[in-house]
């Protein structure tokens, strides 16, 4: 059962045993007011009615009684205030590391878009683009010649212009050679001729391998990342 201090207002949870039938003292430990906190469920009697027009009897002296013993008498009862709940304490560590692991990634991948660019970040990623606002394309028949050595040297030269109102990055060139069921017998990267182009500029590259496959009837240049290439 709950208590309250009718002085102060502290509450107190106190079994109902302890407060007997009979009822008992009780002492506020916040501020130390006494009370006589009765019985769970007692209330006091009703007081009796006298009559008016019944007229009382004489009442003959009674004898003095004998003394009562003496009943101890029960020291108040100190109640403490309800304790609070101790508030449990989170430990944020994992998540301050985490987020600032998570910031040092974010601020990497702008820092290396900035210097080499959406295109060549993507590419060093494996990362496939759909579209490079470049164009590109073989701009002379490939060249094959043997060199000392008795080597076969494969050359192909081509173009990349900017067709856009804004410079844009260049991405590496990825040059394949195809046999004449268009599978891919042998691959290289041109390392791009420019980092940037401006709007409406072009720049011309050049790309040579050596011992390619004998069976290679034509190649095709696309930029790395993308799906998207020029055949001759």
């Amino acid at each position: 059962m709950k208590l309250s201090c009718p002085n102060c207002g502290a509450t107190y949870e106190v079994p109902e045993h302890a407060i007997g039938a009979n009822g008992r003292k009780i002492r506020c430990r916040a501020c130390d007011t006494s009370w006589f906190e009765p019985a769970p469920g007692a209330s006091p009697p009703p007081p009796v009615p006298v009559s008016a027009a019944e007229p009382m009897a004489p009442v003959a002296p009674a004898a003095p009684a004998a003394p009562a013993p003496a009943t101890p008498v029960t020291p108040p009862t100190t109640l403490a205030p309800l304790a609070e709940k101790p508030k449990v304490r989170r430990n944020r560590g994992p998540w301050l590391l985490l987020a600032l692991v998570v910031l040092v990634v974010i601020l990497g991948g702008i820092a290396a878009t900035v210097l080499m660019g959406t295109q060549q970040v993507a590419s060093r990623l494996g990362i496939s683009e759909d579209r490079v606002p470049l164009g590109i394309a073989i701009t002379r028949e490939p060249d094959w010649r043997m060199i000392a050595g008795g080597s076969q040297l494969f050359a192909v030269s081509g173009r990349v212009w900017n067709p856009t109102k804004e410079e844009q990055s260049v991405p590496d060139i990825r040059a394949e050679l195809r046999d004449a069921r268009g599978k891919t017998v042998y691959a290289w990267t041109i390392t791009r001729p420019a980092a940037r182009l401006a709007p409406g500029a072009a720049v011309n590259f050049d790309g040579a391998a050596v011992d390619v496959p004998a069976n290679s009837t034509n190649v095709s240049v696309s930029f790395v990342g993308t799906g998207v290439d020029h055949q001759k």
